[in-house]
């Protein structure tokens, strides 16, 4: 049986599967299941069929908004499907029959309800795919289906129906997770002891849900794979200049090969942020011999340093561990220390920490939290805090909103630099404060420099103020918090105007979590024109009257309007050109949150007390802190975090120590290894095949690819010796490190072709090129030619 948690914020795509407003009949040609069933299929440890339609159909799906459309006098009024909204008596009975019958309606076997929210309906949606196959919205919605059929058997709940994010015990998934460009340049600055700028010029990490560390999508394409090599050799060219310093020994003293393994060995604890392997540093130990050999000992360390840059040890935090029994993963001390490290301050652990690693004491809960606590109380930390905030609520995009200078001449770069800024010190006051989310949404003062409480037209502040010039200030334009900084207003905003379109969708999406769906096909989404004898809520009050607008427009509209009091750029305004601002709103169809108010400051007081809002607010949280968008995995970690939120009455730095409690934190779930790591075996010399031992799943990492076909492909090099060994390995991946031996008495100038079993995500001292299925490796500058019965390395990492 599959049952969703939090059902109050389940994205509103799903609420659309089956009513974005459709004129049509909604099934021209559909026919009844034949069956008619009404009954209950309910089991003694399953919901009825009302529980569940209340719970996981009405209240996510059809309450939030196909009751818009698919009403009396909606858009949708002539479809299959017409609802009562929840305020009228009856209501639940009357739409559960209503979305029984249309469940029952099937075309080619298929119900109505699956058919339209996939857009898969012979006469389309209007609303386009709103739910994706294998989705737990579809699952959901399958569900109720069977049960509107009399086709569903309940197993009991939680029986063959674990979520895949965790464990039966709320472990986490086992995974292998690139850093994300912020990440990379905390990485890289903490090796070189100065800010960084370098992940700035990537190809933009994907953004999912708002954030930019989703790490199901932190993949590496081959462009990022040769800015990551740029970068390193840049990073290592800059080491050089500073090498004596750097070294920690000296070469002539100490003898050059002892120098470079006492560098190898300290840089690359601190590269990889836990101690090298005996099999690592005989690796870089090798590199830098063979790299020396070409150039010199500098060369050698050079060549050693950018290799380690572009390895998975640095480029990916391991979240693996160390199996225990039963499927379950303890993570190893380093890799908590890195996964703390990394939620909190966004970099590598410090060196406290970096020592209860080494020691094995991070290992317990208690010095776990302790840790984080310790953490959170630092500098460091507010920078997370900044981006959380910038990405939660967008404002990260306000440098580049496109403004008209003509219309607001006012808002310079440094006005918008300082709008960030007081958003910064706001949020980082109420945090370090021991400040609530309600604190957050309902605050009367903030921080401001003199040239942006001159913009606002608010008196200075008082006090001292910070080297930046914000001070402290109390007599702002209104009560409520964040909701009128500049940032978040001139984010959400139009070129000319403001717009109660994007601040009303701002509070629906952000806010609520409640995603609004696209817009019809072919439907003209440009805002209303500018007219001096209307207002910017009687232009837009006129736009949504339209019916193919207003099915949307009534749940975002009438919260934006309540913003009218600040202009495009953030300022308060108590006139519109020539007419008085009207800032009374509504918000609507929410489960907890309606009402009305009148202006922001009444606006902020509903939404802080808000158990939506609150609901919502962890998700986004735990979006960001996870790094995860699957309910899946959510899930398992969701409650621990409500229950911890609520308990501190919202106190934002609850969920941090909240999320360091549980097991999901500190370990992994899934299916334990059967077989050791595959022992190297040597390829046939003679015919120039790359062979390997068996992986676990019983495949081999490389083929002879010189043979089959009219025409040859790419043929490994005779005379090499290729021995594969498989350094890590989870569900979604391996990485590996292949040794490069030359059988013979001439130098040659290698290649190696293989049938890789998944993607190539990232690689290192070797470059790639992908023909076919068939992957060539061949060698950097350094390494490119092997000499007679000597050899290279190289590794790579790969997604099946």
């Amino acid at each position: 049986m599959i049952m969703h948690k939090h059902t109050r914020i389940l994205p509103l795509l799903l609420a659309l599967s089956a009513c974005k407003g459709d004129g049509s009949s909604d099934d021209a040609g559909g026919s009844g299941s034949g069956t008619g069933d009404t009954g209950d299929t309910a089991g003694a440890d399953c919901p009825s069929d009302a529980e569940f339609f209340e719970a996981q159909v009405w209240a996510p799906i059809l309450g939030q908004s196909c009751v818009t459309c698919h009403n009396a006098t909606g858009l949708a009024k002539d479809t299959r499907m017409v609802l009562l909204a929840a305020d009228v008596e009856g209501h639940l009975e009357h739409n559960l029959a209503e979305a029984r019958e249309l469940a029952q309606v099937e075309v080619g076997g298929t119900s109505l309800l699956l058919l339209k929210p996939t857009n898969k309906a012979a006469d389309g949606h209007k609303g386009g795919m709103l739910v994706t196959e294998g989705s737990p919205e579809h699952a959901a919605l399958t569900e109720f289906v069977a049960r509107s059929l009399g086709t569903f058997t309940c197993d009991g709940p939680g029986e063959g129906e674990e979520a895949a994010g965790c464990d039966k015990g709320g472990a986490g998934v086992r995974r292998v997770r690139r850093l994300s460009h912020h990440e990379y340049n905390r990485s890289l600055g903490a090796i070189l002891g100065a800010p960084t700028e370098f992940g700035l010029k990537f190809a933009p990490d994907t953004v999912i849900e708002g954030y930019t560390n989703n790490a199901d999508v932190l993949l590496v394409s081959g462009l990022l794979a040769d800015q990551y090599r740029e970068a390193a050799e840049a990073v290592a060219g800059t080491m050089l200049a500073d090498l004596p310093a750097r070294l920690g020994c000296d070469p002539v003293a100490d003898g050059e090969p002892e120098c470079a393994a006492e560098f190898i060995t300290r840089f690359g604890r601190q590269v990889f942020r836990r101690p090298l392997t005996a099999t690592e540093v005989t690796r870089y130990k090798t590199l830098w011999q063979e790299a020396a050999e070409a150039e010199d000992f500098a060369g050698g360390i050079r060549w050693t340093i950018a290799a380690m840059l572009q390895s998975p040890g640095f480029l990916y935090r391991s979240e693996l561990g160390d199996h225990i029994g039963d499927g379950v993963y303890q993570l190893t001390p380093h890799e908590l220390a890195t996964e703390l490290s990394y939620l909190i301050v966004g970099g590598p652990p410090d060196a406290e920490l970096s020592a209860a690693a080494d020691d094995g004491t991070l290992a317990d809960p208690e010095t776990l939290k302790t840790q984080a606590a310790r953490l959170l109380a630092s500098p460091d930390s507010e920078r997370t805090l900044h981006r959380f905030i910038d990405e939660w609520l967008h404002i990260d995009r306000l440098k580049n909103v496109p403004r008209d200078m003509m219309s607001y001449p006012e808002l310079t770069p440094e006005i918008r630099e300082a709008m960030l800024g007081e958003t910064h010190r706001f949020v980082t006051s109420v945090y370090h404060g021991g400040g609530t989310l309600s604190e957050l949404l309902t605050a009367s003062y903030s921080y401001m420099s003199d040239p942006l409480a001159q913009y606002y037209s608010v008196p200075a502040g008082n006090g001292e103020a910070d080297a930046a010039g914000f001070k402290r200030v109390d007599a702002v334009s209104s009560a409520a918090g964040l909701l009128v900084h500049g940032s978040v207003l001139t984010t959400h905003a139009l070129p000319t105007s403001s717009s109660p379109i994007h601040r009303g969708i701002l509070v629906r999406e952000r806010l609520l979590c409640q995603s609004m769906p696209p817009p019809p096909a072919a439907l003209n989404i440009s805002p209303p024109p500018v007219d001096p004898n209307l207002s910017t809520r009687d232009r837009y009050l006129a736009h949504s009257a339209d019916p193919v607008c207003a099915g949307c427009h009534s749940r975002v509209d009438p919260i934006g309007f309540g913003f009218e009091h600040y202009d495009g750029v953030g300022r308060f305004r108590a006139m519109d050109g020539i007419h008085a601002v009207d800032a009374s709103g509504e918000i609507l169809l929410t489960a907890q949150t309606n009402g009305t108010y009148d202006g922001v400051d009444e606006l902020a007081q509903l939404l802080a007390g808000s158990p939506e809002v609150e609901a919502c607010y962890t998700l986004q949280w735990s979006r960001f802190a996870v790094g995860s968008d699957a309910s899946s995995e959510l899930e398992c970690v969701q409650d621990d975090l409500d229950n911890a939120f609520m308990a501190s009455e919202g106190r934002l730095d609850s969920l941090v120590l909240a999320l360091v409690g549980t097991r999901f934190f500190r370990e992994r779930g899934g299916a334990p290894s059967e077989d050791p790591a595959p022992e190297p075996t040597t390829g046939d010399p003679t015919t120039g095949s790359a062979t390997t031992g068996a992986n676990e799943t019983g495949d081999d990492t490389g083929s002879d690819t010189s043979t089959g076909g009219d025409a040859p492909g790419p043929m490994t090099t005779p005379g090499i010796d290729a021995a594969w060994v498989q350094d890590t390995k989870w569900e979604t991946g391996e990485c590996n490190t292949v040794t490069v031996t030359n059988t013979t008495d001439a130098p040659i100038v290698w290649q190696i072709a293989v049938d890789l079993p998944g993607t190539l995500q990232n690689f290192w001292n070797v470059k790639a090129m992908l023909s076919g299925d068939i992957t060539t490796f061949t060698g950097e500058a350094y390494n490119a030619e092997v000499a007679p019965k000597t050899s290279t390395s190289f590794g790579y990492c790969l997604n099946y």
